[in-house]
């Protein structure tokens, strides 16, 4: 449960997907392709992020990729050992992510067009893995974990996604205000990049992007379709797009190396690795374009006396409760429950004006005001051992600039 055993989890599928994509490029137009495609998986910023965290979404990529080159070689050969490696493949992405459902349809499609009877076995493989998740699947749908996404424009999701693929996270997910100049570099060259393949592409160059293309297609479109046909359905978000990256950064490898383009196409491909290796390094320097340092924050509280409110940022079920060895919850005025607290503790990003005394209530006093770097604390207590009600209603309007305010308690039970 360290942070290196957590994070190792993530970063050594994140390492393996460059020689996938590698050995993707190799089979659709050979070594210069390959090595460009894995210089852009190398220094992609999005799929350095999620290499780094305790998430699934590093092996889904990875997964998915592998499902790719499985279905490149299963059409050149019609093997039944690389048409069963894709079918396993395929249902291992399926168990990461109920999402590689959706380029896996462009390869079943791709696959029955050109080898539609050795494709058998490995359509039975991915139905064995679908006939085995759909009891979880159907389980999991129940409890509509994921109806959040949907309360977000989708618009604005779909933009956020196209800059997420070329910047990594550098917003919400970090508490930050949204920075789309960043991505405008990157976007462009890799638009360029595709117009190459478009305008300066043979017939055969275009037809070995064309499955990447397709797949990358399949995985963004039939999302953001359903989301449109049916709102329940919506749970575009860049992340669970990811496997559409990979076969993206394919297709620009493939364009950048067209020998019909050289030197627009080495130009573009080495402005878009410089661009992308140097965003890469800044944001892994910057503590800006991190997440916030709960780990500080938890140090510098220490452990209650009595019962104590935290007032802070709530994405997802609160970051700073995993920190606290108290065993906090995260509390909600629609439970109804009157808690009673001696403490009330505020978390900001960076400096914030103090709380109106509306929002405490009688009797609360500041007793600290701590730094901790990024993060800011001002502390509030009650002057004698006694307990006061916690507003909680009113504390969620609290100015922490953050996008969204919760209350953690901890030291429940105490005296």
């Amino acid at each position: 449960t360290g942070e290196f055993g957590l994070r190792s989890v993530s970063a050594l599928p994140g390492v393996a997907t460059v020689p996938v994509a590698y050995l993707i490029g190799l089979e659709l137009r050979g070594r210069r392709a390959g090595l460009m495609a894995a210089a852009l998986v190398a220094v992609n910023p999005m799929l350095l992020w999620y290499s780094q965290e305790a998430r699934a979404y590093a092996l889904f990529a990875l997964l998915c990729s592998a499902s790719l080159l499985y279905c490149v070689r299963a059409i050149r050969s019609g093997s039944r050992r690389d048409v069963l490696g894709w079918g396993v493949v395929s249902g291992l992405a399926l168990a990461t992510h109920y999402f590689a459902v959706f380029p896996l349809v462009a390869e079943v499609v791709w696959l029955l067009r050109r080898r539609r009877r050795e494709s058998l076995p490995g359509l039975a493989a991915i139905a064995a893995f679908l006939l085995a998740l759909a009891p979880l699947a159907i389980h999991q749908m129940s409890l509509k974990h994921a109806e959040w996404i949907s309360n977000f424009p989708l618009g604005h999701r779909l933009w956020e996604t196209a800059a997420t693929f070329v910047t990594g996270e550098t917003s919400d997910i970090i508490a930050r205000p949204e920075q789309p100049s960043l991505s405008f570099v990157p976007l462009a060259l890799a638009l360029a990049a595709l117009a190459l393949l478009a305008f300066r592409a043979s017939r055969e160059e275009r037809r070995a992007a064309a499955l990447p293309l397709a797949v990358a297609l399949a995985g963004l479109g039939i999302p953001i379709l359903l989301a449109l046909v049916s709102p329940g359905k919506d749970f575009v978000l860049a992340r669970n797009l990811i496997p559409a990256l990979v076969p993206l950064l394919i297709a620009v490898a493939i364009g950048v190396t067209l020998p019909g383009a050289r030197r627009l196409g080495t130009a573009i491909g080495a402005a878009l690795l410089a661009y992308s290796l140097g965003f890469c390094v800044w944001a892994s320097a910057s503590p800006e374009l991190q997440r916030p340092d709960w780990r500080a924050v938890a140090s510098r509280v220490g452990e209650p006396t009595a019962p104590r409110a935290t007032v802070t940022w709530t994405l997802g079920l609160a970051s700073l409760r995993y920190y606290l060895s108290t065993g906090a919850i995260q509390a909600t005025a629609a439970e109804g429950y009157d808690w009673l607290v001696h403490e009330i503790d505020f978390v900001s990003d960076g400096k914030a004006p103090p709380p109106p005394r509306r929002l405490l209530g009688p009797g609360f006093r500041q007793v600290a005001l701590e730094d901790t770097g990024r993060l800011e604390i001002r502390r509030y207590a009650l002057p004698g051992p006694g307990l006061a009600p916690l507003r909680l209603r009113q504390l969620r309007q609290a100015r922490l600039n953050f996008r969204s305010n919760g209350a953690l308690l901890d030291g429940v039970g105490l005296k």
